[in-house]
């Protein structure tokens, strides 16, 4: 499978494919201007439901978050258009300060999703991490205590997100809450959002076996 990593400045991207390769997040921030390719590797884990999610991530492409960088004909569209499924990070102040309203960065880079999703290959999937939520809470245990005192803003950002890709909201799996840096709580999250995509692409191939 192919995987596209967007999202804005700093919001984590690169802790995020370090992570799934399983090495060390980077500790200081470096942008990666114009799609920087990243060497195939695998990833094999075992989820809480006893499936094995086993799969090579070919053709890694992380870009930066600058606005340039996304409107550019060499930016994300470039960077997503033949990844089976598209990451795209923000962060618990995005969430908590509403930046997906119309108008604020979250919003604009939604509205570009939806110019683009025409454009990316047939089936291809979104999910949304919200990433840095270990400034809020000190251990994994407290996730689902977090989960429920931030549902609220979770059901608006879905709420925006159907909206505004609307009429290709099927390819939106889900927003699941991360840490990047603590990694009991990204070991955690991963497995919701492994479970998350790989169910809707099982829906999705169950559809064109049945067209």
């Amino acid at each position: 499978k192919k995987i596209a990593v967007i999202g804005p400045t700093a919001s984590g991207k690169d802790s995020f494919l370090a992570r799934l390769q399983n090495r060390e997040i980077p500790q200081v921030h470096s942008n990666s201007p114009m799609g920087e390719k990243v060497k195939s590797f695998r990833v094999k884990l075992a989820l809480s439901n006893h499936q094995v999610i086993d799969v090579t991530c070919k053709g890694v492409i992380n870009i930066g978050g600058e606005t340039d960088y996304r409107d550019a004909p060499a930016g994300w569209l470039a960077v997503c258009k033949d990844a089976d499924v598209v990451f795209y990070v923000m962060t618990i102040q995005d969430l908590s300060y509403k930046r997906f309203l119309n108008g604020r960065r979250i919003r604009q880079d939604l509205d570009w999703l939806l110019t683009a999703l025409p454009h990316l290959k047939r089936g291809a999937l979104i999910h949304i991490l919200v990433n840095k939520i270990d400034e809020e809470i000190e251990s994994h245990t407290d996730y689902r205590a977090l989960a429920e005192e931030l549902a609220k803003e979770l059901s608006a950002l879905e709420e925006t997100v159907k909206n505004v890709l609307h009429p290709y909201e099927a390819r939106y799996t889900g927003t699941t809450l991360i840490s990047m840096k603590n990694k009991q709580i990204y070991t955690r999250a991963i497995n919701n959002v492994l479970l998350s995509v790989y169910s809707a692409f099982h829906e999705t191939v169950k559809r064109k076996k049945s067209e």
